[in-house]
């Protein structure tokens, strides 16, 4: 029988058999399961409903289905990504792609709540995809994400956003800032500095940009976030802030914390500080380039 084929029931079963497994063992049904859960939940819901804790609002359920993995790694590159609330998410979202030679990521805030701004960060989201696969550069995605939202929205919505580029052999980052709250170079378990360039309007108003440059150091990471971490406001009214978000990355990056769950933790934290009720999404992004390398991605 293929994997594929094995029922929710079977999958069971193997799990509770795992204490009578060695570890190589253990490994090898570890990627069995991994399978099964990846083949069977693309055309089925039992999984969704399984990891759910409580429904799921409409726009959520467009934004989650757009993402792309929240981690991915290999020896050259992380990419780790966390958004909160998880049932309840409106206009924030994040895309990246890793090729051969290029790792391209970006982050959107849309203009407003609930599922107009869903819809409205789900167009951005698909110009940027449609663009960056044309073979479209930095400049020439914002124009087409700019062209999108403003056909569809008009002049009264936008989106902000930060596009970027890394090449993955020589560790050179582009990016543009479109209205939205610069990212962070971390290096050493230390933020650098802030990757402000020229920021430019938002996505949807039309406007000049210019992309920034700088070269990364093998093992730097990138974090790129919504306006909804810093902001995020106690029960005093006190602003998580900036200066909170780089205490925590330093310290997390002090324990030599994986990317993903540096992620995790900088979530919860951002959580606990609003005791669990958002007034805004809290999306976070972390890149880190660990060098030249020698593999390729590619087929």
């Amino acid at each position: 029988m293929a994997l594929r084929d094995i029922g929710a029931h079977a999958v069971t079963d193997l799990l509770q058999a795992t204490h009578r497994i060695v570890p190589d063992e253990l490994a090898a049904l570890a990627g069995h399961v991994a399978e099964v859960v990846t083949a069977k939940r693309s055309y089925g819901d039992l999984f969704e409903q399984v990891r759910r804790r409580q429904p799921m609002s409409i726009a959520a359920e467009l934004a989650w289905n757009l993402l792309p993995p929240l981690t991915f790694g290999t020896p050259r590159l992380v990419i780790g990504g966390v958004l909160a609330p998880v049932y309840d998410l409106g206009g924030d979202s994040f895309d990246y792609a890793v090729d051969a030679h290029t790792a391209r990521i970006a982050i959107f805030d849309a203009m407003g709540h609930g599922l107009e701004a869903g819809l409205l960060a789900s167009v951005a989201i698909a110009a940027c995809r449609s663009s960056r696969r044309a073979g479209t550069d930095l400049v020439g995605s914002a124009a087409a994400i700019d062209h999108a939202v403003n056909a569809q929205f008009g002049l009264d919505r936008f989106v902000t956003a930060v596009l970027a580029d890394l090449d993955l052999a020589s560790g050179r980052l582009q990016w543009l800032v479109l209205g939205h709250p610069p990212p962070l170079l971390l290096r050493n378990g230390r933020v650098v500095k802030t990757l402000v360039g020229e920021i430019a309007p938002p996505l949807g108003i039309g406007g000049a940009v210019a992309v920034a440059e700088e070269m990364l150091e093998p093992a730097d990471q990138v974090l790129f976030f919504t306006d909804g971490v810093v902001e995020a406001r106690s029960a005093d009214g006190t602003f998580f802030g900036v200066e909170r978000l780089v205490e925590m990355i330093t310290r997390t990056s002090a324990s030599a914390t994986p990317a993903p769950e540096t992620m995790r933790r900088l979530q919860h934290a951002v959580l606990d500080h609003q005791e669990g009720d958002l007034q805004d999404d809290a999306t976070i992004v972390v890149v880190e380039w660990r060098g030249p390398g020698s593999e390729l991605l590619e087929l």
